[in-house]
């Protein structure tokens, strides 16, 4: 165990923020560096504010590690105080007020945190912080390199058995090593809750005759709304020029309409075309493109041939039709109504326009593996801007977002006025997603504080080269 006791000032927090830095580098967690200093920077602060707050004292902090976790524990003997983590508020930043952003913050980037009285000896503030390596071992080898060959016909497309999920785990650290962004990926008691909650639904490719997987693919749905992200891919190296791919991919989509979904979202990447011829041919239509929307994934013994982040082609595959009434900024209706035309939904326009409400909605989030903030306008109104600067300021000063992606809700009242002031701020318009907020279709909007050299985009598709070519032309606009 390490300790540190410090008096309650505030001006020793960089002094805390090097103890937790030099012991995340000592206990090689700094996959989790960043989640592990912006909690203990906010408990820091908490507890001046609160059981400091008339008076002066000590505040020991100390880190230890256990099997599972990172653990960080402040102890004080100030004022008696009990903590009381909020709930997501309905209204996103609206209602949040400094000290109750803190405990949100702390609650979201930890794994779990505890507030523990022990009397004359004071009381610990004790967060958790899952240590991001899990057990996860090489693939057992069934056959030597030179004996094995595998066959089409010994391959099966399943959706997710628990027994797999180890083995998920494995093919995704033999592919990526620790550097796939969706952590999740990498603990198999993880993939097996959120295949069970239906937040992530897996499907494979099984070698019946090895008994062993092959391939996975998955579907995304946080919210469980009704559009999920595929992704996830992966296929072993050893079974690789088998059409595996695909063959997930059509399974996937399979299950994506038996779950009454209305339609599927993909980020093929940008630095090579294979993603993108895929999702051509399986009938998914190119609706926006994400510049610097990911960061960069090294794969295991292959060097990055670039350290800038990487950029997505935004994909969407209707599954369900319904009918929509849009308001859509004149400037891009033309670009828009295109996507429609290729997507054959049901769609009009909004001829009139309407006087705002005065309130609208916003909230946001942040994807710490990402480093990607995002803003969600549910419900437009007069007031929308003030929230989404404040997000904004939040998301790129705060949390250090290296993207902010700012959705507008196009089926509700006249977004024209919306639409100018974002531009104003430096967002610029970068496509549209049907179904994608609260059933919604959206635009999106990107600000992208960061240049990305653009000649190592490569894109597949025509009518995608003419979408890219416009949104890239928003971009510069936008400097």
């Amino acid at each position: 165990m390490l300790k540190l006791i410090i008096p309650s000032y505030k001006k020793f927090l960089p002094l805390l923020n090097s103890f937790v830095n030099v012991s995340s580098e000592v206990f090689d967690v700094r996959q989790i560096q960043d989640k592990i200093e912006l909690c203990a920077e906010e408990a820091f602060v908490y507890i001046l504010r609160n059981s400091y707050r008339d008076e002066e004292g000590d505040i020991e902090i100390s880190i230890e590690i256990s099997e599972r976790y990172f653990i960080l524990s402040f102890i004080d003997k100030g004022l008696p105080i009990e903590i009381s983590f909020p709930q997501k508020t309905a209204d996103g930043l609206q209602s949040i007020d400094t000290q109750t952003l803190e405990l949100l913050l702390i609650k979201k980037f930890s794994h779990k945190a505890e507030w523990l009285n022990h009397g004359k000896e004071g009381r610990e503030f004790k967060l958790y912080f899952e240590l991001p390596q899990q057990a996860i071992y090489t693939l057992p080898e069934t056959e030597d390199d030179e004996n094995f060959e595998a066959s089409i016909d010994d391959i099966v497309i399943k959706q997710f058995e628990e027994r797999w999920a180890m083995e998920i785990s494995q093919i995704i650290y033999e592919a990526y090593g620790y550097s796939y962004p969706n952590e999740d990926l990498y603990f198999p008691e993880r993939i097996i809750s959120l295949n069970e909650s239906g937040q992530l639904v897996s499907v494979v490719a099984y070698d019946t005759k090895r008994d062993r997987i092959a391939g996975h693919y998955a579907l995304e749905r946080e919210d469980l709304g009704s559009v999920a992200e595929i992704g996830q891919a992966v296929v072993v190296p050893k079974y690789r020029g088998l059409g595996l791919m695909k063959k997930i991919r059509v399974k996937t989509q399979e299950v994506g309409k038996e779950l009454g979904l209305e339609g599927i979202m993909s980020k093929p990447v940008t630095v090579h075309l294979f993603s993108q011829k895929t999702n051509e041919a399986l009938g998914a239509v190119p609706v926006g493109m994400g510049f610097g929307v990911s960061p960069v994934k090294k794969f295991k013994k292959i060097e990055a041939d670039s350290s800038q982040r990487g950029s997505c082609m935004y994909y969407y595959l209707p599954l369900k039709n319904r009918k929509r009434v849009l308001s859509v900024p004149a400037k891009h209706r033309e670009v828009i109504e295109a996507i429609y035309r290729d997507l054959k939904l049901d769609y009009s326009f909004q001829e009139e326009e309407c006087d705002l409400r005065e309130n609208g909605i916003v909230k946001s989030s942040y994807a710490p593996n990402f480093e990607v903030g995002s803003i969600f306008v549910t419900e437009t109104g007069e007031d929308n801007i003030s929230y989404i600067k404040e997000a904004f300021f939040n998301l790129l000063f705060r949390m250090k977002a290296e993207v902010i992606l700012l959705y507008i809700v196009m089926e509700d009242q006249n977004v024209e006025t919306l639409v100018s002031q974002a531009e104003d701020e430096k967002f610029f318009f970068s496509g549209i997603l049907p179904s994608f907020v609260e059933g919604k279709d959206v635009l999106v909007y990107e600000f992208l504080p960061q240049d990305i050299d653009e000649s190592k985009v490569e894109i597949y598709a025509d009518r995608a080269k003419v979408r890219v070519e416009y949104i890239s032309n928003e971009k510069r606009k936008a400097v």
